[in-house]
């Protein structure tokens, strides 16, 4: 029931917001929970009770299962009734993409990813003074975020010429968030985000950073949202951005049908196949704006993927 109040708090809390984190992981305990309770049935000398509790326990755990195989971030179960869409006849494309550095960006990397001739390159965890911006970045602005934590890089995003002057202000959030306007032309506003990991000690801040994009999103003021969430989609708000019906937009990952993890791209979760899919760029507008391509890619020596997206959204 991702979306409601209470699965919504819930999804926040430790330690169901772990969990979440990766549904193949949950499709995959749930049936083999669902086959040791059939096991425990086909038993001769179990108790009547036993009995009852074990079939209840394969009959959930079996729904539980398919559900997080099929419909993993809610999409087909998450709707909002009353959908509108935009008066809006022609779309205008453009290409985004995020891609956490860890710091770590070279130059070979930011040719690699300026080859996809983005409009927007969101670029969470780095540093102004990294080499590869040395003198700036050729038919680009570049604008960086501020940030409290001192071990952790700022948010930087290139805007390309073309779109026009844009302005940057600052928005509170644990390692740093940007909110773009165009001061020229008809240009989509943009909100770069780089939130507080999920972790015990980050909690309440995670919680926090979750609640900013939210306001922001809500207020109007950005068409699209991109960056580092450390949530998925079934987190908290972001759950509304799963539904197929969903009034205020959509994560263009799932629209696109090409939801793949983002994170870790090393290491033994990356191994088993559970990647999380944490990084986001999401349509801030209702229909016809819409994906038109989505993949990831493993660059430079991040533990997070590329996301490189293509859409269209109205002028």
């Amino acid at each position: 029931m991702p979306g409601t109040p209470l699965i919504s708090w819930l999804s926040l809390q430790l330690p169901l917001a772990q969990a979440i984190a990766f549904p193949a992981f949950l499709a995959w305990v749930s049936s083999g929970l669902a086959l040791f309770a059939l096991f425990t049935l086909s038993r001769k000398k179990v108790s009547r009770l036993t009995r009852v509790l074990a079939g209840g326990t394969a009959l959930v755990m079996g729904l539980a299962s398919i559900t997080a195989f099929m419909d993993p971030y809610g999409a087909k179960r998450y709707q909002v009734r009353g959908r509108s869409a935009i008066a809006c006849t022609d779309t205008t494309k453009y290409t985004v993409i995020t891609y956490n550095a860890l710091d770590t960006l070279t130059e070979q990397d930011l040719a690699e990813l300026l080859a996809q001739n983005p409009d927007f390159l969101v670029l969470p965890e780095v540093s102004p003074q990294t080499p590869a911006l040395a003198g700036g970045v050729e038919g680009y602005q570049l604008f960086n975020s501020s940030s409290t934590a001192e071990f952790v890089a700022p948010t930087l995003v290139l805007v390309k010429d073309p779109l026009g002057r844009y302005s940057a202000s600052d928005i509170p959030m644990t390692f740093g968030a940007l909110l773009l306007k165009p001061l020229e032309g008809a240009g989509p506003s943009l909100l770069a985000v780089h939130t507080a990991p999920p972790i015990p000690t980050y909690m309440s801040r995670w919680q926090e950073d979750l609640e900013t994009i939210e306001a922001v999103a809500t207020a109007g003021q950005v068409d699209l949202i991109a960056g580092d969430f450390n949530a998925t989609l079934l987190h908290g708000s972001l759950a509304s951005y799963a539904g197929l019906g969903s009034l205020k937009g959509k994560d263009a990952a799932l629209s696109a049908d090409a939801v793949e993890g983002t994170w870790p791209v090393n290491g033994i979760l990356n191994r088993f196949g559970l990647r999380a899919p944490i990084d986001h760029v999401l349509i801030n507008q209702p229909d016809p704006t819409r994906a038109l391509s989505v993949q990831s890619r493993v660059i430079g020596g991040s533990d997070h993927a590329a996301l490189i997206v293509q859409l269209a959204l109205c002028p």
